[in-house]
Formats: structure tokens, sequence, C-alpha cells
């Protein structure tokens, strides 16, 4: 049974929201990949069964306000309807479309390929070349705005078929951007988590969002919903909103909402939870020791939340569950099974990247293909190699390995998603409720983030923490230099006064009237401190949004995401 979500708060969410008309005008029934990058900027940088025809697996994908259904029903939303969700014939025509595709080009459109070179030329020409259902920009691609721009319209433009490809990008914010130095640099997204008002957390993805749209970017890899464990997570820590599934669900739904309000397909990662295994996926294979019983109130309870609140694609992790079987989730029928027929999403799923080593260590790019479209994927991130995976995917349809009808559903979701994306255009930032979400909307949304999250512990809340006078130690040298300037343009003259320290993790012990930890909070208590700061990030954006708190511009708007021994709780 699918898992009842938040309703009181997603129809608060979503009564701020009036872009329905506009996706849906577009919506015609005619014709992980995420390895950590540290953050940069100014402020320094640190290192489904087949079902063919069968209206019960036809996606839909709806506003986040939406009752209990059964996939494939239409279903009633409150408040305006902002979601993908297909009609019978918008389906039946997107499912006649890619049967009318030959077999190497439906190979080709449940293939999202990886650009890691800002050369618009080559970029069209391996969408073309291959008819793939889209791309994603890597750090090598990016460049700067001019050239990201080039790159996405040279996609954008590359045939001519009758639906948008995915051109899509990892932009979690904190030490996953791809789009550093072109984009505003959020913090981590362990200060949605950590923010109180979820509805800043929305303003500030539709900011990101409505960015990401202007670049010519419709398809985002992120939020993330996995459920951190803490330091002996490897890979995901301040990636996650916290350590509170229910807590984390809310905020996953809050950023979902926020990025569709701007303009881009939000994906939420990495079903059935990464946060809680100790192997990196990028290395090898993890395995999630506890039973598919024993995680859904934790791990999975986040996925369930978003599903609930109409999550339009959900990324497979590389994460292996004996129950379901031997092989990572992405390759296993049974977890693909889970995701649909227990949780009841019937959109778009997506694997993680290919050539990660959970699967490109065990596995070729062919076999690998073949394996996730046969198991319930639709779309195949990042093979090892594109050639070899069309190639396994057309032998194993011709030899009967894989039915061809599996193929065509598979590429028949990311039709109708794209077709539903290709009509989505930001919405007006008036419709966000109140003057504060307004002015947080068109200012640095990052900035506003940063202060929203950020969570301070101290006897006396009521009191600025720095008064006329500073002294910064800490943390790189553009980082003081940035929140040095921030502060005297606050009106707070550089030398004596309270000592405020800047520490890159909470496992580095310090002593000073302010601690600041910009990274991983855990151990921030073997800090001696008058107050315990909280930040999740370390650009400049986040910075500026310190010297608000610090001075108490702006009061701090977070609540501790995961445990701590402080002597008093968060302000």
């Amino acid at each position: 049974m699918r898992r009842a979500g938040n309703r009181a708060r997603l129809s608060r969410i979503a009564a701020g929201l009036a872009f329905g008309a506009a996706a849906l005008a577009g919506c015609t029934a005619g014709g992980d990949g995420d390895r950590v990058h540290g953050e940069s900027g100014a402020a320094g940088s640190e290192g489904a069964p087949v079902a063919g025809e069968n209206s019960r697996t036809q996606p839909a994908i709806v506003a986040p306000t939406v009752a209990a259904r059964v996939p494939g029903e239409v279903p009633t939303v409150a408040g305006p309807r902002i979601g993908f969700h297909p009609t019978a014939e918008e389906w039946g025509v997107a499912l006649e479309a890619a049967r009318g595709l030959t077999l190497s080009e439906a190979a080709g459109q449940v293939i999202v390929a990886a650009v890691s070179a800002p050369d618009p030329e080559a970029a069209r020409a391996l969408v073309a070349d291959h008819h793939l259902g889209g791309v994603i920009l890597m750090g090598g691609a990016v460049t700067d705005a001019q050239g990201v721009s080039a790159l996405t319209t040279a996609v954008a433009s590359a045939d001519d078929r009758d639906w948008p490809v995915w051109i899509a990008t990892d932009e979690e914010g904190g030490p996953v951007s791809r789009l550093a130095g072109v984009v505003r640099p959020m913090p981590a997204f362990m200060a949605a988590g950590a923010a109180r008002d979820k509805d800043a957390v929305t303003a500030a993805y539709a900011g990101l969002g409505r960015d990401l749209h202007a670049l010519g970017i419709n398809v985002d890899f992120a939020p993330v919903a996995d459920v951190t464990i803490g330091l002996a997570d490897p890979i995901i820590r301040t990636r996650s909103a916290g350590s509170d599934p229910t807590a984390v669900g809310e905020t996953v739904v809050a950023a979902s909402t926020g990025f569709a309000h701007g303009g881009v397909v939000p994906v939420i990662k990495h079903f059935p939870g990464h946060g809680s295994v100790t192997t990196d996926s990028h290395h090898d294979l993890p395995v999630q020791e506890r039973s598919v019983e024993e995680i859904l109130d934790t791990d999975v309870a986040p996925f369930a939340t978003a599903i609930d609140a109409g999550a339009p694609v959900v990324m497979m992790g590389h994460i292996a569950i004996p129950e379901w079987g031997a092989e990572p989730a992405t390759l296993e029928p049974a977890a693909y099974a889970h995701l649909r027929e227990e949780l009841g999403f019937d959109g778009v799923v997506v694997t993680d990247a290919l050539n990660m080593g959970a699967i490109a260590n065990h596995h070729g790019a062919g076999e690998a293909a073949v394996m996730a479209l046969a198991a319930g994927a639709d779309t195949l991130l990042m093979p090892a190699s594109v050639n070899g995976a069309i190639e396994g995917i057309v032998e194993a349809v011709e030899s009967g390995r894989l039915d061809r009808a599996r193929l065509d559903e598979a590429a028949a979701r990311t039709i109708a998603l794209m077709r539903w994306a290709g009509g989505i255009e930001p919405g007006d930032p008036a419709v966000l409720e109140g003057d504060a979400l307004a002015d947080l909307f068109a200012g640095d949304y990052a900035r506003a983030l940063a202060a929203a999250g950020a969570t301070v512990a101290t006897a006396d809340c009521s009191a600025p923490l720095v008064g006329e006078a500073a002294t910064v130690t800490g943390g790189t040298d553009a980082q003081r230099a940035t929140l040095e300037a921030a502060l005297e343009a606050r009106g707070v003259a550089l030398g004596g006064g309270a000592s405020v320290r800047l520490i890159a993790s909470g496992t580095t012990a310090a002593t000073a009237d302010v601690v600041v930890v910009l990274g991983d909070p855990w151990h921030l208590d073997r800090s001696d401190a008058g107050a315990y700061v909280a930040l999740y990030g370390r650009t400049a954006s986040a910075l500026e949004g310190l010297a608000d708190v610090l001075t108490g511009a702006v009061p701090p708007g977070g609540d501790w995401p995961v445990d701590l021994d402080l002597p008093w709780p968060a302000c």
C-alpha cells in the first residue's frame, strides 16, 4: 500500500504555486553518476513489470497534493495542477512513438549519456548519432553560462524528434555542484533539512530551478532522499537533509516543489537509500544488511513520502539488499517491484550511473544495460560505453532475451515525461506566500537558504553573536576574507571583540566565543564555545548568510538535523 504523506503541509505548499496551466499547455498528445565534488567559489573549496498498454503502468506524476490512488488513476488535486499526469490518449501517443522507433533508436532513447567536454558540436553529434534520450552535463563540460547555454542549445536541436531530450545535471549544492561558478552556490542539502521554514526551502530551490531553466537545463538529479547515519556514511553525509526520516521526506517534497516551480524536473535519489551503508557505490557494491521490513520506516520512508507527493522521477541506487537478490537494486526486478507495487510509484525510474564501480566492476556495459531494463528501469544513466549499451540492448531484443515491449514501455515513459517537461515554464515568484518569501526568491536564494538553515546553540538566543567588533580565525584565507568583508559591510569592526572560529568539520575541536562548522556537523560538541553554529556550506553566499545570522540581521532558522550533545538546544 502507498504510505500516507503530510497532506496538510503539501496542501499549503501547493496552494502557493500557479504555473499548472503553463505546464499543461505544453503537454499535448501530438508529436548521478554523482561523484562528490568539492564546493567552489569566492569562499574557496575543500576537499516495473512489463505491461505494454496496461493502464496500471501509465506514468502518473502528479501535484504535491493528491488523494491516495492506484497507479494510473487520474487523481483529484487540491490546488493548482502542477504535476505531470498524461492522459490515456497522451500515453498512447507516447507508446506509439516508441514503437515507431527502429530498434537501435529505441535503445538510444532510454540512455542518458555524459557530456564531459565544452564542445557543443560533439554533444549534438552524440545525441543525434545514437538517438539518445538525453545527456547529463558533468563538470568538465562547464565553463561559464555562455558555454553551458551553447551546449544545451546544441543538444536541444540535435535532431527532428518532436519531444525534448533530457538535458540534465547534478546540482545538489554543497559538495555536489556541477555548475559551480555558473549558478548561485547552494549550501549542502542538510541546510534545507535544518531549516524550520520549508516554504523558504521551496522558494530557494525555485530560484535555483529558474537559473537552471534559463541555461536550458530541464532535469536536475536532486534532491537526495537518503537518510544519513553520520560519519560512517562515506558518501552522502551533508548531501542528506538529516538523520530523521520524517524530516528528510518533508524537506525532499519542499525542494522538489521548488524545482518544479522553477521549471526543472526533480529526480529523487538514491532508492532504497544510500545513507546507511558504509561502502561508496562509486567504488564497489554496498550491501544493506538490514531486511526490507527494517528499512521501511528509515531509509525508504522519505521516498514513500516523495512518491505520495507526486515525485516525477526516482533514481534507483546501486545498493544490494539480499532479500531482493545478490545484485544491486539497479539490476534486481524485486527492487522495481517494491517501488511500483508497494510504494505505488508510476513515474520514470532512472538508474544511478552505470559506470560506477558497483556496476562496472562486475558487468560490461551491454550486460548492465540489458539487466537494468529487464529488471524495470526506464532510463539508463551514463553507461560505461554508449555503443556497448546500445549494441547489448539490440542483441538482447533480437535474441529474445529482452522483450521489445519492455523496451518500448521504457522509451514511452521517457517520451511522455519529456513532452510534459517541454511545457514547463517557471512560475511567477509573486505567487509564493508572503513578502519575505518574495524577497528571498528574488534575491540571493543561496544566501537566504544558508541563513534559514543555520543552526545555533547558545545560552542567550536574543543577543547577536557578535557585537561592534569581531576577530575571525580558522577556515581558508578566502573564507576568512569573505566573512570579514561581510561583517564589515554590516558595521562590525575587525580585530578584538567576539572571537569567531571557522572549522571545516565538527571533528576538529576549537575554542572560541563562536565556533562555526562549515561542513559535517558531527562532533561539534568536542569544541568549547559560547555559541555553536552549523552552516552546512562554505561558499561566499553561505558566508554572507552566516554574517546575517552572526549580526542578528536574520534570526537563525535551523534545528539540528542530526543528534549532537551540546549544552543548549537550538535557538
